[in-house]
């Protein structure tokens, strides 16, 4: 039951935000665009509640549902659910990579082997002091001059046509989240390795190896779970970016040109099946350590 009530005030909370341009502009955005007018900035409460009602009234009536892009309308199903599927999939192909490779280099980072943990170090921090715009635009640059270089194009810079792209855009947005959980893993193993267990095991003759992989990196994955929640707003928010930068036709654009209930609707489906899979997550690793609904242990 207390999913279900996180989720309902998650959902009327999207239909209360959908609505918020009312109460400050008395025109829809769609209908401005369309017909090249303004209206006016105030304050209209009623206005307000009156854009409430029909983004409720809207929800009820899928075969009503229609989204304007570019000063062209549409049929939402006829659009949404493609974006929606090419959007996850450049999503979970970074997010996956991102995991393992930080993974990887925390690992080797922490083990002590002087020269490649000094440059691993390096090219993280000067990975992390880039801005995410300056990375990908950087990258679609360099794949640029290697082209006039070479005369061998690596991958496609922008969508064109119909045909989706994946190798640069993966790419791009894999390198943010996973510098963020390099320093993040590191940090947390730092942590364990002040604990008793560690210096129990070196006295048993447990190489660092084992002590790294079999305990020490174990114990952090509760606290890393409660950082990919924050790694996940970060992606999305990179997504949004390197869609409109790789001229990607995926959800994230979509969303720029929702209003309403359409707004309810696009943000539904991309945050729904995440909220499941945090949630669930949440809830075996709660249960694999005796933790109750309440916060007390078994």
């Amino acid at each position: 039951m207390k999913i279900f009530r996180r989720l309902l005030l998650v959902l009327t909370g999207l239909v209360f935000i959908s609505a918020l341009p009312n109460l400050f502009f008395n025109a829809d955005f769609q209908y401005v665009y369309m017909n090249a007018k303004s209206g006016s900035f105030g304050f209209y409460p009623f206005s307000y509640v009156s854009a409430i009602y029909n983004v409720f009234l809207y929800l009820a009536r899928p075969d009503q549902w229609s989204i304007v892009v570019m000063g062209k309308e549409y049929a939402l199903v006829d659009v949404l659910f493609e974006r929606v599927a090419y959007s996850m999939k450049v999503f979970f192909f970074s997010l996956t990579l991102a995991v393992i490779a930080a993974v990887l280099v925390s690992m080797l980072i922490s083990l002590p082997c002087g020269k490649i943990k000094r440059f691993l170090l390096f090219i993280v921090n000067i990975t992390e002091s880039l801005p995410d715009i300056f990375i990908i635009i950087g990258v679609q640059l360099l794949v640029v001059m290697y082209f006039r270089e070479t005369g061998v194009l690596i991958g496609d810079i922008a969508m064109t046509g119909g045909e989706e792209i994946y190798l640069l855009p993966v790419t791009c947005l894999t390198v943010v989240p996973a510098v963020f959980l390099v320093k993040t893993i590191v940090l947390l193993l730092k942590e364990e390795e002040k604990k008793a267990y560690v210096e129990l095991a070196r006295g048993k003759g447990l190489s660092s190896v084992h002590i790294l992989v079999v305990h020490s990196f174990r114990n952090v994955l509760y606290s890393l779970f409660y950082q990919m929640k924050l790694i996940f707003s970060f992606m999305l928010s990179n997504l949004f970016i390197l869609e409109q930068l790789f001229n990607m036709r995926g959800v994230m654009g979509l969303l720029m040109w929702s209003t309403g209930y359409t707004f309810v609707i696009i943000s539904t489906l991309i945050f729904l099946p995440f909220f499941l899979l945090f949630t669930l997550i949440e809830q075996r690793m709660k249960k694999s350590i005796g933790m109750k609904e309440d916060g007390t242990y078994a």
